[in-house]
């Protein structure tokens, strides 16, 4: 995705224009190495680098906390949350995502060890079907849509997706700009990926007015739709 030789070529452009940032942030606070990864990392999920100015300037905020490529590449996700969300933009400003339910949320976080999303193979299937199906409804709508998860659900659940959905965007609640409007087009439940349905299991919907989905109060203050 990006060469060495590219990356020394980029950071010297942006030393042109903002050496300060540069010459605090390499070599002493992060590696070229660091660096290479982070970039990486985002370009794998088509996060846009063009602005490297301020992806550096998010890297000097937050490597003094951790050297970890893949921990500093969530954070810098956070920062860049408007670059990240403006392909999922229709034209009046609205976001178009897959939302999941408060318990099919809690499911998947009793799942993830040691930062790996472990469900049973059959959920995961059931998971991937059900979005599989979103995103081709979306794609046949002219859309691009994203799934959006909570901030530590993200990675585990983009790891687990990669391969079967590598085109389907996992956004964390963070990552949404908050005068951005949300339009969920779908919402998954717990009973979709269990393969049974609520009422059987004594989990049926609660009544209008008891429970708010996962990604209302976790967007307090955006627009949503």
């Amino acid at each position: 995705l990006l060469s060495r030789e590219d990356l020394k070529k980029l950071v010297d452009k942006v030393k042109e224009t903002s050496p300060t940032v540069v010459d605090e942030l390499i070599p002493n606070v992060l590696t070229m190495g660091t660096l290479h990864r982070v970039l990486a990392l985002l370009l794998e999920e088509r996060v846009p680098i063009t602005n490297l100015t301020r992806i550096l300037e998010s890297l000097a905020n937050h490597a003094a906390l951790t050297k970890d490529p893949v921990e500093l590449a969530e954070r810098v996700r956070t920062d860049q949350g408007r670059a990240i969300c403006d392909r999922f933009r229709d034209e009046q400003g609205r976001i178009h995502a897959v939302v999941l339910d408060p318990r099919l949320e809690a499911e998947l976080r009793r799942a993830i060890h040691d930062k790996q999303l472990a469900l049973e193979p059959a959920r995961l299937e059931r998971l991937m079907v059900r979005l599989a199906n979103e995103w081709r409804k979306a794609n046949a709508r002219g859309q691009e849509i994203a799934l959006l998860t909570d901030t530590a659900l993200r990675r585990a659940v983009r790891q687990a997706l990669a391969r079967a959905l590598p085109d389907l965007a996992v956004v964390a609640y963070p990552e949404v700009p908050n005068n951005l409007l949300l339009e969920p087009v779908a919402m998954l439940r717990l009973e979709d990926v269990s393969g049974v349905r609520a009422d059987e299991v004594g989990l049926a919907e609660p009544a209008a007015g008891k429970a708010q989905p996962a990604w209302q109060p976790a967007l307090a203050g955006a627009g949503v739709n």
